[in-house]
């Protein structure tokens, strides 16, 4: 569970309800949390179904800590709860769904990041072809790995680099290059969620390559650090 996260579900029940929240459920916000992070799956109903089921099984714990009782004591023979517990129920549902739907994904969980596997069934999924890096001719649509990481040809005039730490020489794990007007430009971050929304918006077909080929030669530095105030 991403600390930030945690402190925000703690402080709202003033108890924490990671340790005591099953496996299912802890599946649920781990997927709801990189979907809304990196944008991995993103689908409205996807994205609403984890969401209720996190927010259930966060309520259940709430109440059975704030009650003293196991679930099933607060709950008829058909598994319903009962009436006074039933509007507990409710009233801590609607605070941590607030508090998951409300909160500021952008500025959230910089540690944590994506496997070099995911990211090519990504690409794979979006109509990318891998090549070999002796014959990487920079065509749109191609990737190839090298020493832990992954390079990605957008198109001709657009790429993205994920290279593991040893080899960024302090212009961050992550960059995205562009050309225009035959100048390149690079922006590099080692903040992950940055990189990865940019990423896989773009492969998703969300964003064009004008706008990001803009956006990387715009921003004139070779690289960004840490974001509060940088575009999104």
């Amino acid at each position: 569970m991403p600390e930030e996260i945690r402190k925000k579900l703690y402080v709202q029940e003033g108890t924490d309800v990671w340790n005591d929240l099953d496996m299912s459920a802890r599946v649920a916000m781990f997927r709801y949390c990189r979907m809304k992070i990196f944008g991995i799956g993103k689908n409205g109903d996807m994205e609403r179904s984890l969401l209720i089921e996190t927010v259930c099984g966060l309520a259940d714990i709430a109440l059975v800590k704030e009650n003293g009782l196991p679930l099933e004591d607060m709950c008829d023979d058909e598994g319903e709860f009962l009436e006074e517990y039933q509007d507990q129920f409710n009233t801590v549902y609607d605070r941590y769904e607030a508090v998951l739907a409300n909160m500021d994904w952008t500025n959230c969980c910089t540690d944590m990041e994506i496997s070099v596997r995911e990211i090519i069934e990504q690409l794979e999924k979006t109509g990318y072809s891998r090549v070999d890096i002796d014959t990487d001719s920079r065509a749109a649509k191609t990737f190839y790995t090298y020493r832990g990481g992954v390079h990605i040809n957008g198109t001709e005039n657009l790429s993205f680099h994920i290279v593991p730490p040893q080899d960024s020489f302090g212009l961050g794990r992550f960059a995205i290059c562009a050309t225009r007007n035959g100048e390149s430009s690079q922006l590099g971050t080692d903040h992950a969620p940055f990189f990865f929304r940019r990423l896989f918006s773009f492969i998703k077909g969300e964003r064009t390559e004008h706008e990001m080929i803009d956006e990387i030669c715009n921003n004139r530095p070779t690289r960004i650090a840490e974001l509060p105030n940088s575009p999104r």
